[in-house]
């Protein structure tokens, strides 16, 4: 008679059928910042969207978005805010409103991680004496302020415009060059800076000839209007 076959142990699991699979931990979704001396890398090769400056930008206010950035974060960052070569700064300044706002909130660490943003030295040093984290908008504006004597070295930069959408991009160049030296906190936003008759003359002195008539009627004196305002009336 040929021995009985021995049963081959079942798994402990299977033995076990009342146990309950233990739930997940699901870790908070706070970004870690990789702490290095070495600042992002212009020739980093990677490529591709960047979500994580979006989702830093979506807020505003008090409710920005304060998690820490990792260098790939900030790659994304600098890839999306930094200034073009062919890019004046007043040019480049509206530009990051529009892309950031006053929603990129970084620390001293952080904001040298980023590296150079603006492509000059002088403004680029300026950003990193803030050690506490504030938005990047409030550091570029500062950075900018001890870069430049006054408002008129930032509209010597500025081109005669050809089309609507290039006056409008001239009215609020102007906008943030007032805003750069002025005390008043409550205008950091360029498009709800008052169009004063002065920044309404310095426009129209660059616009077409085609134009003169139209311009000179549509800013009243006595009415105090936003930027934003006189944009929509071009």
């Amino acid at each position: 008679m040929k021995p009985a076959a021995k049963l081959k142990p079942e798994p402990e699991l299977a033995a076990k059928p009342d146990r309950k699979p233990k739930p997940l931990a699901v870790a908070p979704a706070k970004k870690h910042t990789v702490k290095t001396d070495r600042p992002v890398d212009d020739d980093d090769p990677r490529e591709g969207p960047s979500p994580k400056s979006e989702a830093k930008a979506s807020s505003t206010g008090s409710e920005a978005n304060i998690d820490s950035f990792s260098l790939k974060d900030l790659w994304d960052l600098r890839k999306d805010y930094r200034r073009q070569p062919d890019e004046s700064i007043i040019s480049w300044l509206v530009r990051l409103w529009d892309a950031a706002g006053e929603a990129t909130i970084l620390d001293g660490t952080e904001t040298r991680h980023l590296g150079s943003l603006s492509h000059d030295p002088v403004i680029d040093q300026e950003m990193m004496r803030e050690t506490s984290p504030c938005s990047l908008w409030i550091r570029v504006l500062g950075s900018v302020a001890e870069r430049y004597l006054c408002a008129d070295d930032l509209y010597m930069q500025q081109t005669l415009w050809k089309t609507i959408e290039q006056g409008i991009q001239r009215l609020r160049e102007m906008a943030v060059a007032e805003m750069v030296f002025s005390d008043d906190i409550n205008t950091r936003n360029p498009d709800l800076v008052s169009c004063t008759s002065v920044i309404w003359r310095k426009l129209t002195r660059l616009r077409p000839l085609e134009y003169a008539s139209a311009l000179a009627v549509m800013k009243q004196e006595d009415m105090e209007e936003t930027v934003l305002d006189m944009g929509k009336k071009l």
